[in-house]
């Protein structure tokens, strides 16, 4: 019997709290989980992974770490590669860890590729290769995306010439497998897997707004310019400090002004920047989502707090058996 179908025999679901961010998804987890006792957290956030990157991934924090156990959070260094894939895997190697303890997981993220790797399975893509990416630090964009272009000219166009990242993976999974990502990608699942139930939180725009805005003045009251600047002094190339809120911190050390906006002199313009990258990635993240109920995948939504008793009972109904 196949992982899948025993969770399918067993008629036990994993649930998936997902939605953009700031919505509160990890509180509302901590706490079920705290209240039932018998729910362990798998992350699904691509930066919780990291070690050192507290402060501006709204990690939760050590307290909350210990009252209730998390995994696939702290167990990577800033600047070592996670894929979608490893991240697949991990997390179904923990689902079988909590299982085997008579225990269930609930796993909670935001990250789109990562739920989409786990919902549908993704195409075998051999693991990073060190020596590859070492020899191809010195090429340059257009050189890479030329290469890339020569092997898989659709998944060049999809990437673009600015991903330096997904440009350089192309080309180490075609040395590595022989097959392109296009040819791979045809071959992975069109169906969700049954086993996984997703339940996506919002909050009206406006308060979701208020929320970001917030959650952005505590991080910089907290220290967010002073841990950039401790993660790049350990780890000088680190594509994680690409993510908002540190890569505004970066240009705003470097003094460099973003083309087509004037925002406010010093930490104010700082602060406006954060908001901004975050409320644009909140709309990305919508779109996401919503591919996601296009596919089947099986979903629902909740608005909080409109929603919030609807989703205790959603979360009651799949989980309550643990504790019988």
């Amino acid at each position: 019997m196949s992982r899948t179908e025993k969770m399918k025999s067993e008629n036990k679901r994993i649930g998936i709290l997902t939605g953009p961010t700031a919505t509160g998804k990890s509180q509302i987890a901590l706490e079920f989980a705290e209240k039932l006792g018998n729910v362990e957290i798998i992350n699904a956030d691509s930066l919780l992974v990291y070690r050192l990157m507290n402060i501006g991934t709204a990690k939760p924090s050590t307290e909350e770490l210990r009252r209730v156990p998390h995994h696939l959070v702290d167990i990577l260094n800033p600047n070592e590669p996670f894929t979608a894939g490893e991240f697949s895997r991990a997390a179904r190697s923990a689902i079988e860890k909590i299982e085997s303890k008579g225990k269930r997981a609930l796993i909670v993220g935001g990250t789109g590729f990562y739920l989409k790797a786990l919902l549908f399975g993704i195409w075998d893509a051999p693991a990073t290769q060190p020596e590859i990416r070492k020899r191809l630090e010195g090429v340059s964009n257009p050189d890479l995306y030329s290469q890339v272009h020569q092997i898989d000219p659709r998944a060049a166009e999809k990437i673009g010439r600015a991903d330096r990242y997904r440009l350089i993976r192309t080309i180490e999974i075609f040395e590595t497998s022989g097959k392109t990502p296009t040819e791979l990608e045809e071959q992975s699942p069109t169906e969700p897997d049954p086993a996984f139930e997703l339940w996506i939180l919002d909050r009206p725009t406006e308060e979701l707004h208020r929320r970001i805005h917030q959650r952005t003045q505590q991080m910089l009251s907290q220290g967010l310019v002073q841990e950039y600047e401790e993660i790049v002094r350990l780890f000088p190339e680190c594509r994680a400090l690409k993510a908002i809120g540190y890569a505004q911190v970066s240009a705003y050390l470097k003094n460099e002004r973003p083309a087509g906006r004037k925002p406010p002199i010093g930490m104010a313009g700082l602060q406006s920047e954060i908001e901004l990258a975050t409320r644009q990635l909140v709309k990305a993240q919508r779109t996401w989502f919503n591919g996601f109920c296009k596919k089947g995948v099986h979903s629902k939504r909740f608005v909080l707090d409109q929603d919030k008793s609807l989703l205790d009972l959603e979360l009651e109904r799949m989980y309550g058996e643990s504790h019988e």
